[in-house]
């Protein structure tokens, strides 16, 4: 399983993820959530890091604007498949 993860990426499970940053800032940790993508840094873009901290469940996460260095976490996209294909 992969461990470290990069904007765009599915977040695989509902989590604290450590966020390393390019050199602007040092390590933090956000909660996200899975089904949503990893995002984007405001300052250093696709050049940030993800590392699944510790998992957490679900029903007790309070969904919430991420850090305040983070862009918002966007839903995954996902292919339909037509009816008849």
């Amino acid at each position: 399983m992969k461990t470290t993860f990069t904007p765009g990426d599915e977040v695989p499970r509902t989590g604290v993820y450590r966020v390393y940053h390019d050199n602007h800032r040092l390590m933090h940790q956000a909660t996200l959530l899975s089904g949503k993508c990893f995002p984007r840094c405001k300052q250093c873009g696709a050049a940030v890091r993800f590392e699944l901290a510790r998992v957490v469940d679900d029903r007790f996460v309070i969904a919430s604007r991420n850090h305040v260095i983070l862009e918002d976490q966007k839903d995954v996209p996902r292919l339909v498949k037509a009816a008849g294909d």
